[in-house]
Parts: structure tokens; sequence; C-alpha cells
């Protein structure tokens, strides 16, 4: 969702950390995540701003992160971060559920399998495998949180304005009961209101009608003088 994307950040960039060079690492020289691989500007002195434009491109766009349920942009998003945005998007498109939460799991569940088998076949990425583990855990924590919050930006469609109306009409009842005897005297000038605009009509329509000639007097209109149907 386009509104977690400034949380999704900043938790991205929490477990991404500063500039690193570790021989062991299969990255390379990185800052703040970002590869020298993925950018012509120097990570060294690569700004957090800089930073930030790039996963928005290459990675939250790259998954349409703006269009997933809450939580699961996060999960999607984080896992392009670590392990690519084709595997990514990829593991997301092989779950087939409608429920956020099932789908998280089912992710996480297979990007720690992914992980421990790496660390198996690479033995120098072992040392990083509890770092994953931890990472994960959390990403699926905070994912299920985000999924679990409700409201009309977690929908589209039809139900997002059932949703909305459902709001509406709460916060309407809510008003009656705390102020009867005002809603009481609104209800009564609306009725008073449309009672005029309905006297109004009527007495037009009755005054147009005396003022028509009879059906008798009218000229007779042929099928040339027919206005045509149209659909």
């Amino acid at each position: 969702m386009k509104q977690n994307y400034e949380f999704c950040i900043k938790e991205v960039l929490k477990s991404e950390g500063d500039y690193t060079n570790d021989p062991a690492d299969s990255g390379g020289e990185t800052n703040f995540g970002i590869t020298q691989r993925e950018t012509s500007i120097p990570v060294r002195t690569m700004t957090v701003d800089q930073a930030k434009a790039i996963y928005k491109k290459k990675y939250w766009d790259a998954v349409n992160a703006d269009n997933l349920p809450s939580g699961v942009d996060y999960t999607v998003f984080d896992y392009g971060v670590n392990s690519g945005v084709a595997r990514a998007k990829k593991v997301l498109n092989s779950v087939n559920s409608p429920d956020a939460v099932k789908v998280i799991n089912a992710i996480n569940d297979e990007r720690q399998a992914f992980l421990n088998n790496l660390a198996v076949r690479r033995p120098k990425d072992q040392k990083f495998l509890k770092g994953w583990t931890s990472r994960v855990n959390r990403v699926r924590a905070d994912s299920l949180r985000l999924a679990k919050v409700k409201g009309p930006d977690n929908v589209s469609g039809p139900a997002a304005g059932v949703v909305a109306g459902g709001g509406f009409m709460a916060a309407m009842w809510d008003h009656i009961v705390a102020h009867p005897y005002l809603t009481a005297s609104i209800a009564v000038a609306i009725a008073a209101a449309v009672w005029s605009v309905v006297h109004s009509i009527r007495n037009k329509d009755v005054t147009v009608a005396q003022r028509l000639p009879s059906v008798s007097d009218s000229p007779v209109v042929g099928r040339e003088g027919v206005a045509p149907i149209v659909d």
C-alpha cells in the first residue's frame, strides 16, 4: 500500500545499516544496503535520500507494492531488497490465497527455507544466517501487524464504498444518540422544507395545466414530427 511506504523504507534502512565492505559479503561494497553494481553514485558517499530514491524505483515500484495488501507489501519489498526483485515476485505469485496473513506467513516461510539452504550451499555465508533469520522474523511480525490494520484504505472497489458508507452511518447514529432533541428539530425543519417544495411544484403544475389547450384544439403531428428514439 502506498500509505505504508514511509514505514517500510525506514525499516529496510534500519535493517541494511550504513557503509560496509566485508570481503565475505557477496554483495561487496555497500551503503544503506545499496551495492556499487546498482548505481553510478559512489556508495561510500551516498546520501540517505539517494538510497531512498533507488529503493523506491528499483524495489518498491518494481514489486508494485503500492497495490499490494497491507503487510504483504512490506514482506515482498524486503524480500526483494534482500534476495532480488525477481525472486520476491515469483514467490508472491506462487501463493494463491486472498488472506493477507496466509500470504505473509507463506512468503516468509519460503524465504527462511531459501536462506537456510543458501547458507548450506555457500559456507562463507553461514555467519550471516543468524542475522538473516532475525530479519525474517522481524519482517514477518511487522507485516502481520500491518495486515491487522482495518479501514477504508485497505479495501478497493465496491467494498471501499461499503466500508466508507458504514462508517458514515455509524457516525450519524452516534450523533443522533448524543443529540436527540437537536436531531429531531433538524428532521422537522427538513420535512417542512420538502413539503414546501412539493407544494410549490404541485401548484405550478396546476397553473400550467390550466393554460394548456385542449386536445381537440391541438394540431395532429405526423410521423415526420416524431423525435427518434435514442437508446
